[in-house]
């Protein structure tokens, strides 16, 4: 039996991340999604006419609100957004997800700022400027949250979407320029790739009327990837279909067919302040 997916997307705004899960539900397996980048809309109007694939989604949108304060944005108490991740797989009961099952992180990159304003809000410095501990405090949890879903106990496949944050090179060390998975400050984008056996590039190719959208397995530029299963994947995938593509090619099979969806034991109420 091949060893779960653990999988980390990476791409730029407006690649696709989001939308291509849906080839997966459509493939037969059930997602479970938390929703901090507010960016699933896509999902309902994509499947309108597709309510038994709809049907397979249960999401939560995990967001501290903000509101003006003498004219300046400021993070309203009570923060929800980041306890509330924890919160929705207790609710979703987590332990007993199967082999048929995709938690999904949509995207790393807001749910590192989710945790950072609970950093803040426990040092008493929530709309403060920040301290050196509070970036600890973030950088750790996260770890520990990526270190809990991509065990092996953990029964689900996994993926984590994440935007693009491009470092620099250092000219002392002839280190390049690379593209690493974007996260508040810098040690969660350095470290958390080592946490996936399969790190994927979502990218536009050509220009205009010809742009299209594709998924890479292969390194391209300053974006390592790379797959659990490397003699078994294509070097490029077509958008549309192209997780669930990958899913079978990983694993060698996909869901028993007719599967119907599952539902949690208590869908998550929205985590909104």
């Amino acid at each position: 039996m091949p060893r779960a997916i653990r999988l980390l997307a990476i791409g730029e705004n407006g690649t696709g991340k989001t939308g291509a899960l849906i080839a997966l539900a459509r493939a037969g397996y059930n997602l479970y999604i938390l929703d901090f980048d507010n960016g699933t809309e896509i999902i309902e109007n994509m499947l309108r006419e597709e309510p038994t694939t709809l049907a397979r989604f249960h999401i939560t949108k995990l967001r501290d609100k903000v509101v003006p304060v003498n004219g300046i944005p400021k993070i309203k108490p009570p923060l929800v957004a980041y306890k509330g991740a924890g919160k929705a797989l207790v609710d979703w009961n987590a332990d007993a997800f199967t082999s048929s099952d995709i938690l999904v992180i949509d995207t790393l990159t807001k749910m590192s700022e989710a945790a950072f304003n609970e950093a803040l809000l426990l040092g008493g410095r929530l709309n403060q400027r920040p301290q050196l501990q509070d970036y600890g405090w973030m950088a750790d949890s996260i770890k520990l949250f990526i270190d809990m879903i991509t065990a092996d106990e953990f029964p689900a496949h996994v993926i984590v979407n994440t935007h693009i944050q491009y470092l620099g090179g250092d000219d002392e060390t002839m280190v390049a320029s690379r593209g690493l998975p974007n996260a508040k400050g810098k040690e969660i984008s350095k470290t958390v790739a080592t946490c996936f056996n399969t790190v994927l590039l979502f990218r536009s190719k050509g220009t205009g009327p010809a742009t299209r959208r594709v998924i890479s397995t292969q390194p391209q530029g300053v974006v390592e990837v790379k797959s659990s299963n490397p003699l078994g994947v294509k070097a490029e995938y077509p958008i549309e279909s192209g997780l669930a593509d990958i899913f079978r090619d990983i694993l060698g099979s996909t869901p028993a067919k007719g599967l119907a969806p599952t539902a949690p034991q208590a869908e998550p109420q929205q985590q909104e302040a």
